[in-house]
């Protein structure tokens, strides 16, 4: 029987925004992103990861910290260059051996870039969408329940400053690229992501059987998924593409 998740990697993060051509045409520019379809909905992508998905809407989520970030070679020099492009973002501040630092999207979505001089060159700077922060309104709850249908344990847990706190608390999960954290101002109106899964099916009765809420199984000639809800309400998706 399996005991938890087959999560393989993230796929993609559901990114709201007013106008998701210009929003694509921003990431390609600045970012060297290129537009892939994901489904329904336009999405853009770096070489390595999950897409970012672009959600055309007037219901936009609230974000009080960056929901993904971008993993680059060298952070100081993508913050030099944005600033030069007249991109906003705040100042690069070194945690542990990374650096670090937040931008916004033309809809003023925050977003973070991360390098670790560890990690091997890449010949873009940018190199890979990794690693999503959820926020939390009921985070001891929620985490107890992430860990138990992950079946996973927290790698990291620090505090962090967010737009409603200067110490809220964050869990990084270990195999996992996935962070909660403290938020009691965030909103998600839209699906939040999907994971990769080496297999759907086996999730999908895994997660029936624990009493969590899914929607049907879905199977189209490429993948067959389905989306799992939270004890927050939150929606996420589980996708097994077909060989």
């Amino acid at each position: 029987m399996t005991h938890r998740l087959n999560v393989t990697a993230l796929r993609g993060v559901y990114l709201t925004v007013s106008d998701a051509r210009r929003s694509a045409a921003w990431f390609e520019r600045h970012f060297g992103m290129t537009g892939v379809p994901y489904g329904d909905f336009p999405s853009v992508k770096l070489p390595e990861g999950g897409a970012v998905v672009l959600v055309e809407t007037s219901q936009r989520n609230v974000y009080e910290s960056s929901p993904f970030h971008f993993k680059c070679n060298d952070a100081r020099l993508a913050h030099g260059e944005l600033t030069r492009q007249a991109v906003r973002a705040t100042e690069p501040v070194n945690w542990h051996h990374y650096v670090d630092f937040n931008f916004f999207d033309p809809d003023g979505n925050p977003i973070a870039v991360i390098s670790d001089p560890g990690w091997r060159p890449h010949p873009n700077n940018y190199f890979r969408m990794d690693g999503i922060f959820m926020g939390s309104t009921r985070l001891e709850q929620s985490l107890a329940w992430y860990l138990d249908v992950f079946g996973a344990e927290i790698e990291y847990d620090f505090t962090l400053e967010t737009a409603s706190s200067p110490h809220a608390r964050m869990c990084c999960l270990r195999g996992v690229p996935f962070t909660l954290f403290e938020s009691p101002g965030g909103l998600v109106h839209h699906r939040f992501c999907d994971f990769a899964t080496r297999d759907a099916v086996a999730d999908y009765h895994y997660l029936l059987d624990k009493g969590v809420r899914v929607t049907p199984l879905v199977r189209d000639e490429t993948r067959f998924g389905f989306s799992f809800i939270d004890p927050e309400g939150r929606e996420m998706g589980l996708v097994e593409e077909k060989e």
